[in-house]
């Protein structure tokens, strides 16, 4: 089955039994039987946040100006694969870092500072990493708010909604294969934008582009799991 999918994404079935093999030397996957896998537990946080696509990992509630921050200048750096899953939790949670090892996003959130701190640890982030309440006066605040590419996003974001929109308007006319190579790597360019929108306050940015782009990806997700869903269950026949 994962041949047919591969061949069906343009990728030869060669290529997908390497791909599995790096995977789960890797720790990234995990064979529970031949030709059946499962991701590892300590990737499945990062699956997770992404399924959160729709609203963002945690509800945005009014701002008062606070920061969460992250210290990382202590946290060890000798081993890539930690420093990696570390800067990947904390981008993936919205942060950007102000200072050499110092992490900040917004404290706009609910559950504050303790529910950033559990889906940070969710993310891999290092167990003894220190998470803290952060405050900036006036002149700082400007240069920390530079921090998020927040024009740049807007704009990445309004792009994609009309690529996805356009898709989802051709689907109809195209053969069911095409829809579902098509709408699998459209779809994994949303998703991993959307993973990294920061969802920060009204006050920095506007959450619109997200919430429309957000909608379109439910609308290509639901055409694209239906298509995926006809042709795996031809393959396994």
């Amino acid at each position: 089955m994962f041949v047919g999918a591969a061949e069906i994404l343009g990728v030869s079935g060669n290529a997908m039994r390497v791909a599995l093999s790096r995977l789960s030397a890797s720790g990234d996957l995990v064979m529970e039987e031949r030709g059946r896998y499962a991701l590892a537990p300590s990737r499945r946080g990062a699956v997770a946040h992404v399924r959160t696509y729709r609203t963002g990992f945690a509800a945005r509630v009014p701002w008062s100006g606070g920061f969460v921050g992250v210290l990382t200048a202590e946290l060890p750096r000798k081993n890539a694969a930690l420093v990696n899953r570390r800067q990947r939790a904390l981008e993936l949670s919205g942060f950007r870092e102000f200072r050499h090892g110092l992490w900040v996003r917004p404290d706009n959130l609910q559950g504050g500072r303790a529910a950033v701190a559990a889906h940070l640890a969710r993310l891999g982030l290092d167990d003894d990493a220190e998470v803290l309440e952060v405050r900036f006066d006036a002149a700082q605040l400007k240069k920390v708010e530079k921090a998020w590419a927040v024009p740049r996003d807007a704009t990445r974001a309004n792009a994609l909604t009309r690529r996805v929109q356009r898709l989802v308007s051709a689907m109809a006319k195209r053969p069911i294969r095409t829809v579902a190579a098509q709408s699998f790597w459209l779809g994994d360019e949303v998703l991993r934008f959307l993973a990294r929108d920061p969802l920060l306050p009204a006050s920095i940015a506007d959450a619109e582009p997200r919430r429309r782009l957000a909608d379109a990806m439910g609308t290509l997700d639901e055409r694209g799991y239906a298509a995926w869903q006809s042709l795996l269950e031809e393959l396994a026949r």
